[in-house]
């Protein structure tokens, strides 16, 4: 999950730039709302994307589908319980104990804030899983005008995470090899812990060292500009990516204001 799926499909071709755009447009019909129909729409809008468009495996779909829902639970729970309903003439309580007071009300801004959160890793997950992380620090450099300094920097970043875990997976299968995960007492956890971590920063320095000394040897960053043998150039397609997001954004806005399913009155103030 988070990670880079090589696959051949229309999303993978598109330009990194202008599909960071177009999440961007979602991100921000998102977050002018305080309904669960506008985010719910953005969010399905989003799967059926990354599905069809993405040719992502169905299954993997459907197995990341749980985690999204479920990390923005405990967000739902304390703004189901901690919701100001003095802003609200006649909220109706559904639930009492002590200082606690769950209202529909409060239930309906915790929906609207944990499909909100929702659509944003949906559409963070989109992009990271169908985006080469190469031709989005080619692209940053040449088509948003990014410092290549900075693009290559964060390019590094998103290579070490993979590397990180597959070293991560060695040090463990090695220390399964060798019987010490096998250990009693109830802090196993914690020392387990410490026997990954040491060996795993050692090895995250080592690397960040040699990486450095490599883009030394080469003048990485000594000159204002570099020349790019790979291009990544702003097409049809990827406009009309940004424009049909844009106009679903609009739709569904349009949709929900129609059948009066957007209840703005609900916006905190």
């Amino acid at each position: 999950m988070f990670s880079y799926w090589a696959t051949a499909s229309p999303l993978h071709r598109l330009n990194p730039s202008m599909k960071l755009l177009a999440m961007a447009v979602v991100a921000l019909g998102a977050t002018f709302t305080y309904d669960p129909f506008i985010p719910s729409l953005l969010a399905l809008g989003l799967w059926l994307t990354a599905w069809r468009l993405g040719r992502l495996p169905f299954r993997q779909m459907v197995r990341w589908t749980l985690p999204l829902l479920l990390v923005p639970l405990p967000l739902m729970v304390f703004t189901a319980l901690y919701t100001d309903l003095s802003r609200y003439p006649q909220p109706r309580i559904l639930w009492q104990w002590g200082p606690w007071r769950v209202a529909v009300e409060g239930l309906w801004v915790a929906l609207a804030l944990g499909l909100r959160v929702v659509t944003f890793m949906a559409a963070s997950l989109l992009f990271v899983t169908t985006t080469d992380p190469t031709d989005f620090a080619v692209s940053l450099a040449q088509n948003l005008k990014v410092p290549y300094r900075f693009a290559y920097g964060l390019l590094i970043a998103l290579r070490f995470l993979p590397l990180m875990r597959r070293e991560f997976e060695l040090i463990q299968m090695a220390h399964r090899i060798r019987g010490v995960d096998v250990e009693p007492g109830r802090f196993r956890v914690l020392r387990r812990f410490r026997r990954y971590a040491i060996p795993l920063l050692a090895s995250a320095i080592r690397k960040s060292e040699r990486t450095a000394l490599a883009m030394e040897a080469k003048a990485f960053g000594a000159f204002p500009d570099r020349t790019y043998y790979r291009q990544m150039p702003i097409r049809r397609q990827d406009v009309l990516f940004v424009a049909a997001w844009a106009l679903y954004v609009a739709l569904v806005y349009v949709l929900a204001l129609h059948l009066r399913l957007a209840r703005l009155e609900l916006i905190p103030t």
